[in-house]
């Protein structure tokens, strides 16, 4: 990607800005109902910012995938949530692994007409994707799928959900299904009350449906391997969301601090304070030159899976310091619900769990640190060659 702002760039932040325009207002609505408006995801897609997004294909279109994140996040977390899954999962899902046959609900999902989702976790589980418990039973050119799936955003308006399940015909493995969510035997049981992110509806779904090969993303037996790419891009949508709501959070506490008095001076002025609100800029600093090096690393021959979980990892951690103190410096009016920071203290947290948790970023960090170093190896072998004491020398002679 080169250094240099894409020309295109600020003719598309535009035209999010004024997709976004006529609905701002009903953000507090979409809070309350615990759903999105399916004719939200229509105007994007009116507005062509799906289809361009995609059009330069994964890598090559990310700038953008990125500002449309960044222009929304910082208004509605929940919505970027479901406009990040949606188009950054489902989407891309068909756009690189789609078969033929998909080319027509592909153009749904670009134009909004179509929503996606994902349903990975189950009942058991989070993180644990080689855990499942969900089947595909292949006859012929039919596949009979079970699988009883949790905490899927976008449920309550999709359309369509990706479905991981392992095959048990044969050796295939895991696989990856399209199904429709209006499917006979496919049943949103029921939908969760979140502490944060409500407008991002949260469901349970049970499925006993039959599907055939043409509702198959990619190749039997390579779900994993697809499920990791579609994640990675997810992850980096939501530290671009994340550090987006940030730069607003301590932005809001700046200008409070600049504002309010306390003992005769401005809270900006007790050194304390003004010294972590510094500490907290420069952690959002930090995440975000990170998340722009990962960036620029989309290109190489594989993606650079552990620097987006670094990038992630670093990414909700700034954001949740950033937001924690913002609460601290705002005091009482923090806590309630007339400023946005109690909002954004409670969608802030879900971060640290969804699309991988802390733990699983550490776990990926730390597994590529578990590896054979020759240089750092040939290192230790010199040190420790020289790790005797030195020999006394008696020098009052």
């Amino acid at each position: 990607m080169p250094e240099s702002r894409p020309a295109d760039l600020s003719e598309y932040v535009e035209r999010v800005r004024a997709a976004l325009k006529p609905f701002i207002q009903q953000f507090p609505l979409w809070e309350q109902d615990g759903h999105l408006p399916a004719q939200f995801f229509v105007a994007l897609g009116e507005m062509g910012l799906f289809r361009d997004r995609w059009r330069k294909g994964a890598a090559d279109g990310h700038y953008l995938a990125r500002a449309l994140l960044e222009e929304l996040a910082p208004l509605n977390a929940g919505a970027a949530l479901a406009l990040s899954i949606h188009s950054e999962v489902f989407t891309h899902a068909l756009v690189r692994y789609g078969s033929v046959a998909q080319q027509g609900l592909l153009e749904d999902a670009l134009a909004g007409r179509a929503i996606g989702c994902f349903a990975a976790t189950e009942a058991g589980g989070g993180s644990d994707l080689p855990g499942l418990k969900a089947t595909a039973t292949q006859t012929g050119e039919e596949w009979h799928l079970r699988a009883e799936k949790r905490f899927i955003t976008n449920a309550g308006r999709g359309t369509h959900v990706l479905v991981l399940a392992n095959s048990v015909t044969g050796r295939q493995g895991p696989c990856l299904f399209c199904v429709p969510l209006d499917s006979p035997g496919v049943t949103v049981r029921g939908f969760y009350q979140t502490l944060g992110v409500r407008s991002a509806d949260t469901a349970a779904l049970s499925i006993d449906t039959t599907l055939t090969s043409a509702d198959l993303i990619g190749r039997p037996g390579a779900a994993l391997l697809v499920t990791l790419t579609l994640l990675d891009f997810e992850r980096l949508g939501a530290a671009a969301a994340l550090l987006a709501g940030a730069e607003k959070a301590v932005r809001l506490a700046a200008a409070w601090a600049r504002r309010r008095t306390q003992f005769g001076s401005r809270l900006l002025d007790h050194q304390a304070l003004r010294h972590r609100l510094a500490d907290r800029w420069a952690d959002v600093y930090a995440a975000r030159s990170a998340l722009d090096a990962t960036c620029r690393r989309l290109w190489e021959p594989s993606l650079p899976h552990v620097e987006i979980a670094a990038t992630k990892l670093l990414a909700a951690r700034a954001a949740s310091l950033a937001v924690d103190e913002t609460l601290q410096i705002f005091g009482a009016r923090g806590y309630i619900t007339v400023y946005p920071v109690e909002e954004m203290y409670r969608d802030v947290r879900l971060t640290r769990i969804g699309g991988g948790a802390d733990e699983m970023m550490r776990e990926i960090i730390a597994t590529s640190l578990d590896i054979a170093d020759p240089k750092a190896a040939d290192l230790l072998d010199a040190y420790e060659a020289a790790d005797f004491p030195i020999e006394h020398i008696d020098s009052s002679n």
